[in-house]
């Protein structure tokens, strides 16, 4: 038997210039987010683990208070769970974990641990991991965990259950190839419809590294029921990028993801794409929209000045997939409804981050964001034409 013990504490400032397209309450002087994560891995012999994970998250200053789910969970459990490894020989492990704990699926597009936003995201469920050789099978059963402010008051959503299976094979000269199988069933707030959806996403995405560089090509389409009607959406992502010889070492990295909006409001059908549980960053750390009905382009310079330290800068394009269809936030909440306002452009945003590693458990991290918002927002929900955000942070992991 053994035990190990672990952490992370988080501080970060942030502060937005005429944040959701000017639509939200200003907070002049900004606000600070606080993390605190502690963990304990003990193992009982070969085969039984025990995981227990604490989260403490605060936040201080943002007019209006906290905002839900994402900024304030006093302190909660956020993983705990038993794992047993039921099939221990050369060459083959199969282990089953039950209870709460984190699910991550690939590039983090469906599923992902909500790294960025202040309070992680959990689920209660039953995993089962099988390995063999290059091979290796996830398969789940869970709920996500819901997020209440107060004292280990967080629990299962009663309304939304999610199942999925996703399959790696490594190996493949300087390539790997991933499939996944996702499904959910429940009320999600995927689109303006609203009503009871059971949806799947099956998705074959691959990754590697060419002679040029590291790609990542996912191509994900959606079906399902909604209300009475069906759901049919899909979404593309392909990533790429070189690393040159040279001083500071550069490198550069596009990006372009195109996921489907809705084409007839009228219609019971739903072609809105839902990421379920996307990553916070989609749009960069200020999470201001995320890529349902989305079309991005995204080139990006990084360089390393030192070996400890990394200075990022892009450019992010956007338009909307339908112009019959609205802007959307991380989660699939409507940010900017269409109003019948055409055009596809939505706005461009450069970005810039500095990363810098002082020690293996410490590191500080600088993000500034600028929008220039599209005639699109102005007309549909008279937005401010630009949007800004700053925000320092630094991270202690042991």
């Amino acid at each position: 038997m053994f035990a190990s013990f672990g952490g992370e504490a988080r501080e970060s400032y942030e502060r937005f210039g005429n944040q959701d397209f000017g639509l939200s309450v200003p907070s002049p002087n900004g606000h600070l987010l606080q993390r605190y994560l502690l963990h304990a891995d003990i193992h009982v012999g070969s085969r039984l683990r025990l995981w227990t994970e604490l989260n403490s998250s605060f936040e201080n200053g943002r007019v209006g208070g906290p905002q839900p789910v994402i900024d304030e969970d006093k302190l909660d459990l956020h993983q705990g769970f038993v794992e047993f490894e039921i099939i221990q020989r050369p060459g083959v492990a199969v282990r089953v974990r039950g209870g709460r704990q984190e699910i991550e699926v690939g590039s983090g597009r469906m599923y992902s641990l909500r790294e960025g936003p202040n309070v992680p995201l959990g689920f209660d469920g039953v995993l089962a991991i099988a390995q063999t050789g290059a091979w290796r099978l996830d398969a789940w059963v869970a709920r996500p965990v819901t997020t209440t402010p107060g004292v280990f008051d967080d629990s299962s959503h009663r309304q939304f259950s999610v199942w999925g299976a996703y399959v790696t094979r490594t190996g493949l000269g300087h390539s790997s190839v991933d499939a996944y199988y996702l499904g959910g069933i429940g009320e999600t707030p995927a689109s303006t419809k609203v009503s009871p959806t059971n949806c799947v996403t099956p998705l074959e995405p691959g990754s590697g590294e060419m002679d040029c560089g590291p790609y990542d090509f996912e191509g994900m389409c959606q079906f399902g029921n909604f209300g009475a009607g069906n759901i049919r959406a899909w979404r593309g992502v392909v990533e790429a990028s070189r690393g040159f010889a040279g001083r500071w070492n550069p490198r550069v990295r596009i990006d372009f993801d195109v996921a489907s909006g809705d084409r007839n409001r009228s219609s019971p059908n739903l072609g809105t794409f839902n990421s379920f549980f996307q990553s916070g960053e989609y749009s960069g750390r200020a999470q201001l929209l995320g890529p349902s009905n989305s079309i991005r382009l995204g080139p990006t310079l990084t360089l390393a000045p030192r070996r400890n330290v990394s200075i990022s800068t892009g450019w992010g394009f956007y338009w909307r997939e339908s112009d019959q269809d609205g802007l959307y936030g991380i989660p699939g909440n409507l940010i900017v409804p269409s109003n019948g306002v055409p055009g596809h452009y939505e706005g461009s945003r450069p970005i810039g981050e500095v990363a810098w590693t002082l020690n293996p458990h410490l590191s500080v991290h600088l993000n500034y964001i600028f929008v220039f918002n599209g005639r699109f927002e102005e007309r549909s929900v008279h937005a401010t034409t630009t949007e800004s955000y700053i925000c320092p942070w630094i991270t202690y992991r042991f």
